[in-house]
């Protein structure tokens, strides 16, 4: 059976990592881990402060860890849908055809189990990306594929319950090919911002270089040298991720989670500072805090990055933005609905307000 070979594998190349690992001390994996993390974490700092011409080349600053640990929160979302699907997604098939072959399906069925995993793979980065959308940025960018992801998950489990699916699996596939399809629709026609795309895409070339490694451990005898070879490729694969993930996705992940999203804020300066300084800078000053050490502030002036010294700022305002999220959504339905209200009373008279004196007298 094709599914028992993909199971043999599986455990093969299990049993092979452990026996690897077990060479290693736990305190040793554990000093790897965190310096992987703190790497991590100096490469997508840097890469994202680069955009403003800032770098943070300071060895001990926690910072890093911040920074590695958003990055890492950003894999560990992709591994609980995405990375899930395209590690079991051939253990899958083999059990969607084996049940089929076990009810007698039409000898299309096949065909059709190897179209629904093609398309439970992409609703499934779909998720993933829906996921880390909803509360990495700040925005209700995936309201809509919510919206249509819950209708779909009452239709699917009205069939789980039911049994649908162990007494009509082929119809049963066709059915929850349908529906995720519908949710994958709604999630690239009714996703707002564009964020939630590049996350998507990024997503998606991690399940190409996973796919490639696990296709290369099963063509090949499983050793402990390619074991290695693998784990080698793998490290630099995710340096490389950690670079691309600052430069395009850390810088709007919001601060909340320690994410680089420059703040909107107004700085006022010390009146012996300003001596020096440009007119052009003069006290207070209005734009966006990308970045901030003990010593200075970086500052975005339209294109310009501004940096100044802490000991020149005499305070700080924060300019609190609510249109972002939950607070946007509601505005907008509220706006339409105004809309919609005036468009249907065009001719409606607008009273006039009566003055005090007329009312007096």
């Amino acid at each position: 059976m094709e599914s028992d070979k993909s199971e043999q594998t599986t455990q093969q190349n299990s049993q092979a990592l452990v026996s690897l690992l077990r060479t290693d001390s736990l305190g040793k994996v554990s000093a790897v881990f965190f310096g992987i993390l703190y790497l991590c974490g100096f490469l997508t700092l840097n890469s994202h402060l680069y955009k403003y011409g800032v770098v943070e080349l300071g060895i001990a600053s926690t910072e890093y860890l911040v920074a590695g640990a958003v990055f890492a929160l950003y894999l560990t979302v992709y591994g609980i849908f995405a990375g899930r699907s395209i590690i079991l997604s051939k253990h899958w098939l083999g059990q969607h055809i084996d049940h089929l072959k076990e009810r007698n399906a039409p000898a299309v069925s096949p065909l059709i189990a190897f179209a629904h995993m093609f398309i439970e793979l992409t609703f499934f980065h779909c998720l993933s990306a829906a996921l880390f959308s909803t509360f990495a940025f700040g925005q209700i960018e995936s309201a809509g594929f919510y919206a249509v992801l819950s209708l779909v998950f009452i239709v699917s489990y009205g069939l789980d319950t039911s049994n649908w699916d162990v007494r009509h699996p082929f119809a049963h596939l066709i059915i929850d090919g349908i529906l995720k399809l519908i949710a994958i629709f709604s999630f690239f026609y009714l996703s707002s911002g564009g964020n939630i795309y590049v996350v998507f895409a990024a997503f998606f070339g991690y399940s190409m270089y996973i796919n490639l490694v696990l296709d290369s451990l099963e063509r090949y005898r499983v050793t402990k040298d390619r074991i290695v070879f693998n784990l080698g490729h793998t490290a630099i694969f995710i340096l490389l991720s950690a670079v691309t993930f600052g430069s395009s996705v850390y810088g709007k992940v919001s601060k909340k989670i320690g994410g680089g999203k420059p703040l909107e804020m107004t700085i006022g300066l010390n009146d012996s500072s300003l001596k020096n300084h440009p007119g052009k800078n003069e006290s207070p000053i209005v734009g966006k805090v990308v970045y901030s050490t003990q010593d200075n502030v970086y500052i975005q002036i339209e294109k310009d990055t501004l940096i100044i010294p802490r000991s020149s700022v005499k305070w700080m305002s924060f300019h609190q933005n609510d249109s972002d999220g939950l607070f946007k959504l509601l505005k907008e339905m509220k706006r339409d609905s105004k809309e919609s209200a005036d468009k249907k009373e065009p001719n409606k008279p607008i009273q006039p307000t009566p003055k005090s004196g007329a009312a007096d007298g």
